[in-house]
């Protein structure tokens, strides 16, 4: 019982001491947390995923055809037979040249003939179109544009026939007024205007071809007074043209390695493709001619023609604009980078000063990217002015053995916060638009899909943690 006396009870002081030591040390750890992520912009994360961007650019195209001009051989005041943008036959009659200025008052005043087809010539039309429904394949479609044509031009035909007799008629009586009649001298497209692209080939086009308020177009009416060799039309005996485009070196990096490109008419909302020609291309500008062999007379009154190339999607990695940052490095000559020791890092041999003289010490670099000739090395691992070795040469050599640091190139790239601090990652950009780009995917020092990337590169510098 006296043994029981005199214990002495001791309360555990130290352990509730160190309790609260360690939780005043979390707590002031937090608290710097919360303060330094309070003067620092947060570091929104993005998940880099394979996507695709599909953006069709559209275009105010200039239309160049086989245009062939024809000059007046009189002088007087000019009147058409035939609808511009109409075919005409070879002989066919285009236009008259009158002298007087006669010619249209005669004709405003003569009565009104009938416009309608004879018996016989509604008797032959009935007799084409049951032929042709009758012999008609779906999958010789091309047959129905034939047939079109064809009708349209014995219609055309017919008209001019009753345009003749018509002035003829007016005229029978004024045979001593000058009125020439003119007549075509091959067949094809007619058009009444000219603009000076008539001649021009793709090659021929400059950047201002293309402003649209440099742009003049002179329209020959009926009743324009029009002088011996002045213009009074043209005409198209093809359907081979094309459509030129102005577009930046980005725009043409998506086509020019195409053959042909879906083009979207937008007056029409048709489409057709076109062969894909790069006739010039600069760091500034590129122009390419689409070239086609239909549709041509649905645009031929136009010389500048809206259109939209329906290019296929880009695949690869998706980012935001945002997200790209640039970031310059050094150049190292590959002859000067080794191995590290016993790891499988790249480094250098970097001559240094000690208190026994010159020596040699093996640094590890950090690589970005390679060239054929070059390594881009993190200027984090090296500094400007810093004096490299080759390998196996002696510290005390001639200067063909040795490497001073300093050149440097830019490269492209995100800043990569899968591990909580950015880490720099060099990108090859495929296509941008206005919010995302796509890059290559699996390339050298690059990206991954699925990687987390700083959304805001502009707010991030290399290395900075992650909150």
């Amino acid at each position: 019982m006296a043994n029981k006396k005199n214990i002495v009870q001791y309360h555990n002081v130290k352990t509730k001491d160190l309790g609260i030591a360690i939780f005043a040390v979390i707590l002031l750890y937090v608290i710097v947390c919360l303060f330094i992520s309070s003067k620092n912009e947060s570091i929104t994360g993005y998940q880099v995923k394979i996507g695709t961007l599909s953006e069709n650019r559209q275009y105010s195209a200039i239309a160049l055809r086989d245009e062939h001009e024809v000059m007046s051989d009189y002088s007087g005041y000019v009147n058409y037979f035939i609808r511009e943008g109409e075919r005409s036959a070879y002989s066919n009659l285009v236009y008259c040249i009158d002298e007087t200025g006669k010619i249209s008052d005669l004709i405003g005043k003569s009565p009104v003939e009938d416009n309608s087809l004879s018996k016989a010539e509604l008797k032959s039309l009935k007799q084409d179109i049951m032929l042709f429904s009758k012999t008609f394949d779906e999958k010789t479609f091309a047959d129905a544009k034939a047939f079109s044509n064809k009708t349209e031009n014995n219609l055309s035909q017919i008209e001019n026939r009753r345009i003749i007799e018509d002035v003829t008629k007016i005229t029978a009586d004024h045979s001593n007024d000058m009125i020439n009649f003119c007549r075509a001298k091959a067949a094809g497209i007619t058009l009444f205007y000219h603009d000076g692209f008539e001649s021009l080939k793709a090659s021929d086009l400059t950047p201002d071809s293309f402003k649209k308020d440099k742009y003049v177009r002179t329209d020959i009416l009926n009743d324009d007074l029009v002088e011996t060799g002045s213009f009074v039309y043209k005409y198209v005996n093809n359907e081979n043209w094309s459509l030129v485009i102005l577009a930046t070196p980005e725009e043409a990096k998506r086509v020019k390695d195409m053959d042909y490109v879906e083009v979207k008419f937008l007056k029409t909302l048709t489409t057709s493709w076109g062969k894909v020609t790069v006739v010039q291309d600069t760091d500034e500008y590129s122009i390419i001619e689409l070239s086609f062999t239909n549709s041509m007379v649905a645009f031929c009154k136009d010389r500048f023609v809206d259109i939209e190339l329906m290019v296929e999607e880009d695949n690869g990695l998706k980012i935001p604009n945002s997200s790209i940052a640039e970031k310059p490095f050094f150049l190292i000559d590959k002859e000067y980078v080794t191995k590290g020791g016993n790891s499988s890092n790249l480094s250098v041999l970097r001559k240094e000063q000690s208190e026994n003289g010159e020596v040699v010490k093996n640094v590890e670099i950090s690589v970005y990217k390679e060239d054929d000739d070059v390594y881009y090395v993190d200027t984090n691992s090296l500094s400007t002015g810093n004096i490299l070795i080759k390998p196996n040469a002696p510290v005390d050599g001639d200067e063909s053995n040795m490497f001073i640091v300093g050149k440097q190139g830019t490269l492209t790239g995100v800043y990569n916060i899968n591990k909580g601090y950015a880490d720099f990652n060099r990108i090859e950009i495929l296509y941008s638009n206005d919010e995302y780009t796509i890059i290559e995917p699996n390339i050298s020092y690059g990206l991954r899909a699925y990687d987390y990337i700083a959304l805001d590169a502009s707010i991030v510098s290399d290395k900075d943690f992650v909150y």
